[in-house]
């Protein structure tokens, strides 16, 4: 599923079409996760005048006073292309004065595209709960710590709650807690102040690490250009179940939490 770092590099990758005036739109008859909220067909002659994210939340303001809120899912890609060429798995394109387009892809469509007005943004469902971004000054040790100590749950799991920090998905959190040396198995509760700074440190330094690498591809995702991401190139637990640790050669282990996969070495991390 592609998470912050996935999303940033292709905000990032789309900064080009800002100015650019909408001609056109296609929408396809398949259900998304999500219903627009308003008809596709109010872009046409709106012009981008900014695009930011949100978590792993993609959004498009128009100077008309209207949103996209585009969320990715598990295998959605958002890409830029010459010519609309309606593709199997397409479900939302924009055409531009330019005669370039933007698509949003997504075989197993688990994400959503959704128009609103812009002065609703705030209100949205999928974003009143969110907590803070990991490379904002919100998430600090006086928030973090609060959170930390009302949570019985693993610190794994905890990391990835997007009410106490956003966009620390699977990999990230598994890196991240492999950098501070804090293993997944660790009540969230339990860890001391040194620590908890340690994490903090640790996920802003991954994930701006993913960002610099374009972010992971392990299946679906490409940038808006089409690109792969190279973050993985370098993981040091996440996938790497059995092989040597890079710091002292243990095996790493892999267990489940939460219906998902902790990769650690249970000698590094304590």
């Amino acid at each position: 599923m592609p998470e912050l770092p996935e999303v940033e590099t292709i905000r990032r990758g789309l900064e080009n079409i800002v100015g650019k005036k909408i001609t056109n739109i296609f929408r396809s008859e398949k259900k998304l996760r999500l219903n627009s909220s308003l008809d596709f067909q109010a872009l046409k002659g709106a012009k981008i005048s900014k695009i930011s994210r949100r978590a792993r939340y993609l959004i498009i303001n128009f100077s008309d006073g209207l949103s996209l809120i585009i969320h990715l899912g598990m295998s959605g890609r958002i890409t830029l292309e010459r010519e609309f060429k309606r593709l199997k798995h397409d479900h939302f394109a924009c055409e531009f004065n330019d005669e370039t387009c933007l698509v949003f892809n997504d075989p197993r469509r688990f994400g959503f595209v959704d128009l609103i007005k812009t002065k609703n943004l705030s209100k949205h469902k999928m974003l009143t709960k969110l907590g803070p971004e990991p490379l904002e000054k919100e998430f600090d040790f006086a928030d973090f710590s609060k959170k930390l100590s009302r949570k019985k749950t693993n610190i794994k799991t905890t990391i990835m709650d997007n009410q106490v920090v956003v966009g620390v998905g699977n990999i990230y959190a598994n890196e991240s807690l492999f950098d501070s040396g804090i293993s997944p198995l660790r009540k969230a509760d339990s860890l001391t102040k040194n620590e908890i700074e340690k994490l903090i440190s640790s996920i802003k330094k991954i994930i701006k690490a993913a960002i610099k690498s374009g972010g992971s591809s392990i299946s679906d995702y490409v940038d808006s250009q089409g690109n792969f991401g190279h973050f993985q190139d370098g993981f040091r637990t996440y996938g790497r179940s059995g092989e040597k640790c890079l710091q002292c050669k243990n095996p790493i282990q892999r267990i489940s939490q939460s219906g998902r996969s902790s990769f650690f070495c249970n000698q590094c991390q304590k």
